[in-house]
């Protein structure tokens, strides 16, 4: 997460806020993320085009660790909850940055036509969403991908959520380089398909069709659900509420220890300097 990961790729925990609700007790919600800074013109987007430009599978083995991950996030966390551990993807930062370098080292190339993480869906989302956004398709072999458990089948080696993985699409003539440049780093870099012209995304178990759908109807023309809406009662209440019309304390000293008191309001020391805000040593304005 923040501390454990971000820390180690060497991204310093700057800010942040805390706000503490009973509502949230059992299952909290963290936002988070990383901005950065980045020329305009150097810019590579994810956008599969150039018929038969490689596909590049780069980074980690792909496991059984993450499958679900994504709607487990969004699920009510309870006892039985533990059934669903190999949802959490495990994490290594350290092979993360090794990532972050080879690819910016590949980009300095002009090598990378497009290039995607594997987040949610993994395979599937990164490789789906490249196409439809390139108006192309994408065949991959899925029995190509690097694998750290034996037996996975296609359905879980697409679906997969390991961390530390990226999709590329590169000229045709660099596929060499990329994969030179990917082992100087000790990484995979693996030809698993090619971009087509027929806009279908392709998946290959060496030469058996184990899947073949649309690209857009993966993306642009997935179904869009309309869930039912209600206001909630509180909304009215909280505003149409006036802080002119509260009555005055009879004692304004107990009220300031009682809002100092408060987890929101007080000091959130105990949170960030359990972080380190001070990696690369370039950080202008500290916490607190």
């Amino acid at each position: 997460g923040i501390g454990a990961y971000g820390n180690c790729i060497g991204i310093p925990t700057v800010g942040g806020e805390v706000y503490f609700d009973e509502t949230y007790e059992g299952n909290p919600v963290v936002n988070v993320m990383c901005v950065g800074v980045a020329r305009k013109d150097d810019l590579v987007k994810a956008r599969a085009t150039g018929v038969g430009n490689p596909v590049l599978y780069v980074g980690a083995d792909t496991g059984r660790d993450g499958l679900g991950g994504a709607s487990f996030a969004s699920r009510e966390l309870t006892e039985e909850s533990d059934r669903d551990r190999p949802a959490v993807q495990i994490g290594d930062p350290f092979r993360e940055k090794l990532l972050v370098e080879a690819c910016l080292e590949l980009l300095n190339t002009g090598a990378v036509v497009a290039m995607q993480d594997m987040g949610a869906a993994g395979l599937t989302s990164s490789t789906t969403e490249m196409a439809s956004r390139g108006g192309s398709g994408i065949e991959i072999d899925i029995s190509l991908v690097p694998k750290r458990e034996a037996g996975m089948i296609s359905y879980e080696a697409m679906l997969s959520e390991s961390q530390e993985r990226m999709v590329l699409i590169v000229r045709r003539e660099k596929e060499e380089l990329a994969k030179k440049i990917f082992g100087k780093w000790d990484l995979h870099a693996v030809n698993i398909g090619k971009v087509t012209a027929d806009g279908l995304f392709r998946v290959l178990n060496k030469d058996k069709i184990v899947a073949q759908i649309p690209a857009r109807a993966l993306v642009k023309e997935a179904p869009v659900y309309t869930r039912k809406e209600k206001k909630p009662e509180y909304l009215s209440r909280t505003r149409s509420f006036k802080i002119s019309e509260l009555p005055q304390p009879p004692d304004c000293n107990e009220v300031l220890k009682k809002l100092l008191g408060s987890p929101t309001i007080s000091s959130k020391e105990w949170v960030y300097q359990q972080y380190d805000h001070m990696v690369r040593t370039d950080t202008v304005l500290l916490p607190g």
